[in-house]
């Protein structure tokens, strides 16, 4: 009989590689990957990888074991997804990765979650949004915390569960001794234009998902930063904004809750979607139902809690 975690090791190895990039991702020495893709061969009875001085790469039939992993991974996770519904316990272990700004809203919560029942164990880590799907998917995360910063509707991610959390305003970010934050109404495209000219301009770096979702609503209203300074972190912007150093463009909350910033919506709106993915086959699975509740609640809390009060909405508009 196939044993699945070395199939698993298997389907890893196919996607990545080499032998050290496997070890690396799943946390083992490059021998111990070694050893029990041999004890796989073993078990299948026929040569699976073919190695070299130089390397090791799949052989016909590991290429094709591989594939046929894939489907026996996912039907095992269903029916051991079906069978914790059956048993109705939140237990397990549940993997779990958040984007930056979000987890000193969500970590909290999860702690609490994992008190309330002891057998369940949360392993959370920071990543961001552009490598989620694909960690989901190769079973690094079972859920990933993620946001879209597109003007369009979020599409579905092929082969995940995508569930909507929230949708958020995202403001221009300024000091609160800045002219425009005394302003009545949006931040139109001659205003953003002009501030764009005479402020240094806080941005993420080339890459993040802000970073595009900024530089296109820049073009759109033809404005090219005469000075910009490149930040990783939606809260170090926001910190930055605070003591004067220039002006970006933030999520509400994030803005809000800066001490010295303000946050003045734009026209036309600009906002983001806060998504979560899992894999369809731990659907029933009951402690990742239970992440996922505890993750809407926070997002929900601080949402609701939130003093949108320095925050300068757009006539006719309700606060977010």
């Amino acid at each position: 009989m196939l044993d699945l975690r070395r199939l698993e090791i298997l389907r890893r190895f196919a996607a990545l590689g080499t032998i050290t990039a496997t070890a690396d991702e799943l946390g083992y020495s490059p021998s111990a990957i070694s050893q029990q893709l041999a004890t796989l061969e073993r078990e299948a009875g026929i040569a699976l990888i073919e190695r070299t001085a130089q390397r090791a790469s799949l052989t016909d039939a590991g290429r094709e074991l591989a594939e046929h992993a894939a489907h026996i991974l996912a039907a095992a996770e269903t029916a051991h997804s079906r069978m914790r519904a059956r048993a109705g316990t939140i237990s397990g272990r549940v993997t779990i990765s958040c984007i930056p700004a979000l987890a000193p809203a969500l970590a909290p919560h999860l702690a609490t979650l994992q008190r309330l029942h002891p057998e369940l164990s949360v392993v959370a880590h920071e990543t961001g949004s552009t490598a989620a799907a694909a960690a989901v998917l190769d079973r690094r995360y079972d859920l990933a915390v993620i946001d879209d910063w597109s003007e369009h509707r979020p599409v579905e991610d092929a082969g995940l569960s995508v569930h909507r959390l929230r949708r958020e305003d995202i403001v221009l970010a300024l000091p609160t001794d800045h002219p425009l934050a005394e302003q009545s109404g949006p931040v139109t495209a001659a205003r953003l234009r002009e501030t764009v000219h005479h402020q240094t301009w806080l941005c993420a770096p080339v890459g993040q998902l802000s970073r595009a979702a900024g530089d296109q609503r820049l073009a759109a209203v033809n404005a090219s930063p005469v000075r910009r300074w490149e930040f990783a972190g939606l809260h170090v912007l926001a910190l930055l904004v605070a003591t004067g150093a220039g002006v970006a463009l933030l999520p509400a909350g994030i803005a809000h809750g800066q001490a010295g910033v303000t946050g003045v919506r734009l026209a036309p709106r600009m906002q983001r979607t806060i998504l979560a993915l899992t894999r369809p086959t731990t659907h029933e699975d009951p402690a990742i139902a239970a992440c996922l509740h505890v993750i809407r609640e926070a997002l929900s809390s601080q949402q609701s809690t939130a003093n949108y009060s320095a925050v300068k909405p757009a006539p006719g508009s309700a606060a977010s």
